[in-house]
């Protein structure tokens, strides 16, 4: 599904286990050789003054994000360009790598397009790590992502979250009837507008970062008081 609609929660560990007892006759899970938890790695790229960061801050319509994703447990690598485009709608574009290149190659820089962006000055500015685990619907095209363990890496700083669970429902329509939603409605978890890359950058680096406070308000009272209140 590179062509999608995105919709995002984030909830406190302490629920994870009765929400996925509650879905699991709806979903399938992704096994690969007796495994159903597998961690990923992402470097992100940006210009020196952040200037995809500032897209998706100053809530510019169409923005992107440029990286290299790394599925550790098979070593697959893939380079990676996320379009955000026509409201909630995603567009990916990918190529194929043998591993992580410290520099964009001619081809990498061929499928990044903006206006507003020179993307030869793109640079390794974040590592992000996390594990996933991946569940697709058994009745229509929607694809589940829950996502622990989450670390930011600015190269000079490090930031974990344990206690927090981020879900992604990934359709090629709105998730009305999704099986998920309604798990998460009942406990009144709120959808959130959750990038973790701009999260990242926002927590380690000094920017302008106000347009995300809400999301770091919310962050820390569900980190100090469950899913109560949150």
């Amino acid at each position: 599904m590179l062509n999608r609609i995105d919709t995002k929660y984030v909830f406190h560990i302490e629920e994870f286990p009765k929400i996925l007892q509650e879905i699991k006759e709806n979903y399938l899970v992704l096994e690969i050789e007796g495994k159903r938890m597998f961690d990923y790695e992402s470097i992100y790229f940006d210009t020196d003054d952040y200037q995809l960061y500032k897209f998706h801050h100053n809530g510019k319509a169409n923005r992107l994000k440029v990286r290299y994703r790394k599925y550790l447990d098979s070593g697959l690598c893939y380079f990676e360009v996320k379009y955000k485009v026509k409201g909630d709608r995603t567009d990916k574009k990918r190529i194929k790598e043998d591993d992580y290149k410290h520099e964009l190659t001619d081809q990498e820089l061929d499928i990044i397009h903006h206006n507003y962006l020179t993307k030869e000055d793109l640079k390794e500015k974040m590592v992000i790590c996390f594990t996933r685990i991946t569940l697709a619907n058994k009745n229509f095209k929607e694809r589940l992502t829950l996502d622990i363990n989450i670390l930011f890496d600015n190269f000079k700083d490090k930031k974990t979250f344990p206690e927090l669970v981020i879900a992604e429902i990934k359709t090629d329509k709105t998730a009305i009837g999704s099986p998920i939603v309604e798990s998460f409605k009942k406990r009144h978890f709120e959808e959130i507008g959750f990038s973790k890359y701009s999260t990242a950058v926002a927590m380690l680096e000094e920017v302008k970062s106000n347009a995300f406070k809400p999301n770091f308000i919310r962050i820390n009272r569900i980190i100090a008081n469950g899913n109560r209140n949150s």
